[in-house]
This record gives C-alpha cells, sequence and structure tokens, in this order.
C-alpha cells in the first residue's frame, strides 16, 4: 500500500513497483532477521573497539597522563553528550532519514532549562521546558520530512538554522548563568571516578538498544529504513514511525543540552555549535549504515568515545587541533568505505541464503 504524500496518493491505495536499489532492500531484510548479536559482529563496533585499544596503548606510552583517572573522567564527560544524542541520531539513519538539526535541540534544550531553573528556580520546570521544545522541533522535523515529505537534509538543516537563530534572539547571545547549585548538582556528581552524566548516558543507550532490538517499533524502525514501500504494504504506518523518531531524537538531544548546562552551571548560545557533524561521524564510525536498517547502539557508544578518545588523546600527545579533525575525518571516510563493502557481502550473503531454501 503506498503512503499518502502531497501528490495525494492514498495510503490504501496499492503502490506502484518499488524503484529501490534491490540489494538495499536484501541487506535491510538480512539484517531485520539476524539477532542482535549477529549485527554486532557484522557491524564496525568491533574494528572501533579495537582503534580505541590501540590509541589506548599507544598513548599510555608516549604520555603518561593517558593512565591519569581525571583524564579517563574528562573523555568519559565529553562523551556522553555525544552519546545521548547519537543513539537517537542513530535510530532516525536507521529508518532511512537524517537530522541535521540535532545540535539546535542541544541548545535550545540547554537554553530552555537554564530560563526556567534561573527564573524559577523549579527543576522539575527545567526539566520539561527542555523536553517540550526539543519535542516541538523534533515534530516539526518529523512532520516536515515525513508528512510533507521534504528532503530531511532540507527540513532539518532548515530546523538547525531557524532554531538557533531564534534562540540567538531570545536570548540576545548572553549566557544564562551560574544557575542554581542543586541544578548543577545533576551535571557534577560521579560514581567514583566516573561522571554522572555518563552514568545517564549508558542507561539511555540501553533502553534504546532494547527498544530497537526487542521491541516492533523497534522492528518498524529497521523495516522503513531497508523499503518503505514494502513496509507499508505489510501494514507498516511508516509516516507515524518516522515521526515518532524524529520528535524522540530532538527530546532528548534536548535533555542532552540540560545535562551540558547543569554540568557547566550556565546555558551558553555557543552550546551545541558543531555537535551535528560529531554527532553523525559517531553514528557512522559506530556502525550504522549510511543506506538505512543496519547498526546497533553499542557500535555507536563506542563510535561517540572513540571521537572523544581521539580528541584527549591527540591533545596528549601534543598533536595540532587541525589535525585532530584531520584524524577523524579520515576515521569517518574509512567507515564508510567499510559499510559499502558490508553492504555488498550482506547482499551476497542473503542471495546465498534465498538460494539454498
Amino acid at each position: 500500500m503506498t503512503e499518502t504524500t502531497r501528490a495525494g496518493v492514498s495510503e490504501t491505495q496499492p503502490a506502484a513497483p518499488s524503484t529501490a536499489n534491490p540489494g538495499i532492500t536484501v541487506v535491510a531484510r538480512a539484517a531485520t532477521n539476524l539477532s542482535w548479536r549477529h549485527r554486532l559482529t557484522s557491524s564496525l563496533a568491533l574494528p572501533v573497539v579495537s582503534v580505541l585499544v590501540l590509541i589506548v596503548v599507544l598513548g599510555s606510552i608516549k604520555n603518561p597522563l593517558f593512565y591519569s583517572p581525571d583524564t579517563w573522567s574528562n573523555i568519559l564527560r565529553a562523551s556522553s553528550f555525544i552519546i545521548i544524542v547519537a543513539c537517537f541520531e542513530a535510530l532516525v539513519m536507521i529508518s532511512g532519514g537524517i537530522d541535521l538539526s540535532v545540535g539546535a535541540s542541544f541548545l535550545a534544550g540547554a537554553m530552555a532549562a537554564a530560563y526556567m531553573v534561573d527564573s524559577t528556580g523549579s527543576i522539575a520546570l527545567a526539566f520539561a521546558g527542555a523536553l517540550l521544545v526539543g519535542l516541538t522541533i523534533g515534530l516539526l522535523n518529523g512532520f516536515l520530512a515525513s508528512w510533507l515529505m521534504i528532503s530531511p537534509i532540507i527540513a532539518t538543516l532548515g530546523t538547525l538554522f531557524g532554531v538557533g537563530a531564534i534562540i540567538i534572539t531570545l536570548s540576545g547571545g548572553l549566557t544564562i548563568g551560574p544557575l542554581p547549585d542543586n541544578f548543577s548538582q545533576i551535571g557534577n556528581i560521579s560514581i567514583g571516578p566516573i561522571p554522572g552524566v555518563f552514568v545517564y548516558a549508558i542507561i539511555i543507550a540501553a533502553g534504546v538498544h532494547v527498544v530497537l532490538e526487542y521491541t516492533d517499533w523497534g522492528t518498524r524502525i529497521r523495516a522503513i529504513g531497508g523499503n518503505r514501500e514494502a513496509a507499508i504494504k505489510v501494514g507498516i504506518n511508516a509516516r507515524r514511525t518516522a515521526i515518532t523518531v524524529y520528535a524522540m531524537t530532538g527530546m532528548f538531544s534536548a535533555l542532552a543540552g540540560l545535562f551540558q548546562a547543569a554540568s557547566l552551571g550556565a546555558g551558553s548560545p555557543s552550546f551545541g555549535t558543531g555537535m551535528e557533524l560529531k554527532v553523525i561521524a559517531a553514528v557512522i564510525i559506530g556502525g550504522v549504515s549510511i543506506y538505512g536498517a543496519i547498526g546497533t547502539i553499542p557500535g555507536v557508544v563506542a563510535g561517540s568515545i572513540l571521537l572523544s578518545l581521539i580528541t584527549v588523546g591527540l591533545v596528549l600527545l601534543q598533536i595540532s587541533g587541525s589535525m585532530q579533525n584531520f584524524f577523524i575525518g579520515l576515521v569517518l571516510i574509512v567507515a564508510v568505505i567499510i559499510d559499502r563493502f558490508r553492504k555488498e557481502r550482506m547482499f551476497k550473503a542473503s542471495v546465498d541464503k534465498v538460494k539454498t531454501t
């Protein structure tokens, strides 16, 4: 069945023959049928973990500060915000879309929370304000990309610039703070050497993993990412699924912004700058396919930590900031190349399986 579009095609009418790449379709079907353990071993998670170990070993040899608890605390803290946002960006990309506005949602959540707690002193209102703003941005993205069928790149890029401009205008470009100590404690508590925000991030990532791998909603996300028309034919409401994914991404990106505001004790208009690029890099490095349907949350977590480790590690190795971006870009390109070969390998494996049945 086809889904309603701006052209007025009814969701109850027979669909035209799919023009989707059959290789991507078969790969998506194979990925959906495999257990998460098989998807993990066929993803980039294991290579990423190997690179993590290599960087740690080399860094420890070159600079003893790699052994410092403070160094690892900073690495985990820096990766926490990326992990939260990247987990939901992964859902968007697995569903066949992309969200370039996560940096704006992050900023909006931070500034909304900072404003609410600064003006009312209520932590509950700070959470409510941040989540509501993020949810609104996510619903707008979903409406534009899935209901009006605007290219997700164009729709979310417009949201990125639009929301950023609104925040700068309303705040006058000024930082909100210092924020109350009881709010700041949310972002600065720790469990031994492990930052509390990293614990929050892992709990959220674990929840997203369970949803993606063990619920019908997770199966629908993979299905529409593999072949939207085929998913609609079997009764999946692709539009509603996609809008929900964008809404959740906006809301949890804003929550990550709240944690950053709490961690630094202030809300700044500079928050979230360039975050969309780091998040997408972490997602792709973590093994989420740019073709949709394929990816695991453990891989995304590993990719997020790798980005932070590269940044901190290269600083300790006294490598210039410009070269840090070079190494991140290099790792990203290699990840995309591996993803291409992985798709072809999974396609061949799925074809072989069909021939033997």
